[in-house]
């Protein structure tokens, strides 16, 4: 029997699986899913059929579902599209949260725009999934030109980076809860 919810959103945050990804760059969308799952109550079940941690809750009378795809995040797109239709979410109800490499760190910027901008995760669920919300949280440039970029993402932040992104998790965490109560509602771009 498919479990059916609702007028629900899906908010899925990007990263690779295994303990030696924890608190790298290219894993921030899973970090910060992983706080807001802490900040909202929402306990984490994982889920073999879907190959994917959940959680759930609801928050003014809007339900949300979190996910975390047990896949690398360049192979995110085909779990994302199937735990969107087993749970009936329309593609317009599904943010993904992730890194971007062109925005200063901690900065959000929400958008709709079709187009992966460069990340080969969100290339894959484009290609899969299509129109959905996108959700990007800056890790900044490389500090170095010529400094390999999967080098640079797959690398562990700084204590100083990581008090920075915790400095802009209330941030984060008021415009993750915009998007649960105002699904219907063209996300606004945040600073």
């Amino acid at each position: 029997m498919v479990d059916v919810v609702h007028n629900t959103v899906l908010l899925v945050g990007l990263g690779n699986p295994g303990a030696s990804y924890i608190h790298t760059r290219h894993n921030l969308g899973q970090f910060v899913l992983d706080n807001f799952a802490r900040h909202m109550n929402a306990k984490w079940v994982n889920n073999k059929k879907l190959n994917a941690d959940l959680a759930r809750g609801s928050l003014d009378g809007c339900q949300f579902i979190l996910a975390r795809p047990l896949c690398s995040v360049n192979q995110s797109g085909y779990p994302i599209v199937r735990i969107s239709k087993y749970f009936h979410v329309a593609t317009e109800q599904v943010t993904i949260i992730y890194d971007e490499l062109n925005l200063p760190l901690g900065e959000v910027k929400i958008t709709t725009r079709l187009g992966d901008g460069g990340h080969n995760g969100m290339a894959d669920v484009c290609d899969k999934l299509g129109e959905c919300i996108r959700f990007r949280i800056g890790i900044g440039h490389k500090p170095i030109k010529e400094m390999d970029l999967k080098e640079y993402v797959l690398a562990r932040f700084s204590d100083e980076e990581q008090a920075a992104i915790f400095y802009a998790m209330p941030t984060i965490f008021g415009n993750l809860k915009n998007i649960i109560v105002k699904p219907s509602t063209s996300p606004r771009q945040s600073a």
